[in-house]
């Protein structure tokens, strides 16, 4: 450990430091809570997107394939056109969307959450040491 608890020369310093240590795991606690919440927002939104693309992709094929028709008027050839580059914008839209979900951002994430986990072995073994440290002192 890297803590000296023997620092701590009185009960009521123990005392003032195992609530001040608490309160500090109480706020990392807090923090893995909204961290298990945003990967579960995101597990929605990767979700979201996924369907979001295949609806394009679908969209995109078919206003193709209705292109390729050649008795097509010109106002049906001007509707699929402009359906067509909807739906090609969308799915590149979303295809870029799903790429920025992982890499640097899903790195920074695992790394915060193991910075929170690290804190909150810490806090919880100095927590133990002070208290170990409180009933071996004298009253």
């Amino acid at each position: 450990m890297a803590f000296d608890v023997n620092l701590l020369k009185t009960r009521a310093q123990c005392v003032a430091a195992k609530a001040s240590l608490e309160a500090e795991l109480d706020s990392y606690s807090n923090r893995d809570t909204n961290l298990d919440y945003r990967d579960r927002q995101a597990q929605r939104s990767e979700t979201s997107v996924a369907s979001r693309l295949a609806t394009a992709t679908s969209q995109l094929a078919y206003a193709t394939q209705e292109l390729d028709r050649a008795e097509l008027s010109d106002a049906d050839r001007k509707r699929y056109k402009a359906q067509q580059m909807t739906a090609r914008h969308q799915k590149e839209r979303l295809e870029s969307q799903a790429e920025e979900e992982g890499g640097t951002s899903a790195f920074l994430a695992d790394v915060d959450a193991d910075q929170v986990d690290g804190q909150v072995t810490i806090l919880t073994a100095a927590i133990t040491a002070v208290q170990i440290r409180h009933e071996a002192l004298s009253a």
